[in-house]
């Protein structure tokens, strides 16, 4: 459980910290954007969809990679590996959600002001 936790908070600050990296050479663009007339709530929306994309793509690999991973351990397993799978799915949004949540809010302030 431990390991699984630290694996997780390691890829979730490496993409953090990836995404924020380049949030200073965005905000040309978003200041670009906002002088042609794009309203703030419609800048909020594209960076949280931005940044979602690049959150979703690797935690949807991450999550089918357990699954399939699992399988190996089937065989040496007294129970299926897959019972109360779910409670580590749920740490696993809850952390992940959190760090996206973190991303998005110093995103902002990095790019939009």
């Amino acid at each position: 459980m431990f390991l699984g936790i630290a694996f997780l908070a390691m890829l979730a600050s490496c993409l953090m910290f990836k995404i924020l990296s380049g949030a200073a050479a965005d905000q040309h663009r978003y200041a670009m954007l906002d002088k042609v007339g794009t309203t703030r709530r419609q800048l909020t929306g594209a960076i949280n969809k931005e940044i979602a994309v690049l959150f979703i793509l690797p935690g949807i690999v991450g999550i089918v990679h357990v699954l399939f991973g699992l399988q190996m351990f089937k065989i040496i397993m007294v129970t299926s590996p897959y019972t109360g799978i779910w409670l580590p799915f749920l740490i696993f949004a809850g952390l992940y959600l959190l760090y996206y949540l973190m991303t998005i809010t110093i995103y902002r302030r990095i790019v939009l002001e």
